[in-house]
């Protein structure tokens, strides 16, 4: 369920961040947890009278300003509008259906149902469903996606460093997982991955190992296993806690796939609260493909100011710290790093990239107070320029659990 440039439709992994999870929907967080943040208000202005109607659920009854808290938690049907800002992509736009329901026993588990579509800039398109929630008297949690489309990417392997344009159309992807829980913080269970799509780069004098993946119908069905921890206070935007997880996917022939090989996630997301005002955040990710697998699933550095698939290899290592200053119980300001580096291996596709370095800054503004969410802008630079980021929910939120 990670973010890749092989799933099937973008969509898909944004699904995951648009629609709410956060505070009072999140883990074990109570509500109160998201409004103690921040620095005390030296003096408070009187709070306006807001006049009944359809857009007062836009605006906080304690302190008058924009946010969505009531409109994301009334469940029901929400349409979310999907703004992509990804630079590989050239950005683009959609549209989300959502359909929210709650306990009324256990307002923290809410079954989420969405179908979306969206289009990017350079021609990516597609659609599909989406759900998520919890079975079993909460001791189950899973998650399972089903789309169709089509995706442009620019791939820079050793011999077309300044990159070559290759399209993949996905006639199905079908992901899926289920985990229980083993205490308060520990899930484990299987997950499942299966594709066909087609794959084209029209051009001509490929190597041999990079031109069999293009020009033809590929078939992959894998099966794997995760084992997670997540001690996080919020799922969209964490102010503390801990996200870890071991994620490996093994694609066989047994299972209709056209390859065998192996897929290995070990992500790490470390969330600390310094003072009322000020939070700190890390991330480590590796990802490592291994076996006879497409050159288009081959991991690649993942962080602010790196466009997605420009440094490939078989394992990867993407990395980010963030610093967060709460200015006020609305607004935010950060400022971020990050370091990730590729080994191509075995690979006679991919060459090592050496240091990839990034950084920027960025603001948050609390959309949704009760629910702990924050949405704002990042501005980041690396190695091949700068680009901005639109934000809902936690930068890292694609990846994490």
């Amino acid at each position: 369920m990670r973010k890749r440039p092989t799933v099937p439709i973008v969509a898909l992994a944004l699904l995951a961040v648009i629609c709410p999870s956060g505070g009072a929907f999140a883990q074990d967080q109570p509500p109160a947890t998201a409004q103690a943040e921040g620095p005390p208000a030296t003096s408070e202005a009187p709070v306006p009278e807001l006049e009944e109607g359809f857009f007062r659920q836009f605006f906080d009854e304690e302190d008058g300003k924009l946010d969505f808290s009531k409109f994301l938690a009334k469940g029901g049907f929400i349409p979310i509008p999907i703004i992509i800002s990804e630079p590989a992509v050239d950005g683009g736009f959609g549209v989300a259906a959502a359909f929210l329901s709650a306990d009324p026993d256990d307002p923290r588990n809410v079954t989420r149902r969405v179908a979306a579509a969206f289009k990017t800039g350079n021609g990516s398109h597609g659609y599909g469903y989406f759900q998520s929630g919890q079975a079993f008297d909460r001791r189950v949690i899973y998650r399972g996606g089903i789309g169709r489309g089509k995706i442009n990417l620019t791939a820079y392997p050793r011999f077309a460093p300044d990159g070559i344009e290759y399209t993949n159309t996905y006639k199905y992807g079908v992901i899926g997982t289920a985990r229980w829980r083993f205490g308060e913080h520990f899930s484990a269970g299987p997950l499942i991955d299966f594709r066909k799509f087609d794959s084209r780069l029209d051009i001509a004098g490929l190597p041999p190992e990079y031109a069999d993946d293009f020009g033809r119908t590929l078939k992959t069905g894998a099966v794997g296993l995760g084992l997670h921890y997540d001690s996080r206070d919020n799922t969209q935007t964490p102010t503390s806690g801990v996200n870890a997880f071991l994620d490996s996917k093994f694609d066989l022939d047994e299972l209709g796939s056209d390859r065998n090989f192996e897929i290995y996630d070990a992500d790490l997301y470390v969330f600390h609260r310094l003072s009322p005002a000020w939070r700190l955040a890390a991330k480590a990710e590796v990802d490592a493909a291994r076996g006879n697998y497409p050159s288009v699933f081959a991991p690649y550095v993942d962080q602010r100011g790196v466009d997605a698939v420009r440094y490939q290899g078989e394992t990867v290592l993407s990395s980010e710290v963030e610093a967060t200053w709460r200015v006020s119980p609305r607004w935010s300001l950060l400022a971020f790093a990050g370091y990730g580096t590729t080994d191509s291996g075995d690979s006679r596709v991919f060459d090592d990239s050496g240091a990839v370095l990034s950084g920027g800054a960025g603001f948050r503004y609390r959309i949704a107070r009760k629910l702990g969410l924050d949405a704002g802008l990042d501005l980041a630079v690396g190695p091949d320029g700068t680009t901005f980021y639109i934000q809902f929910g936690h930068a890292w939120a694609l990846g994490m659990d």
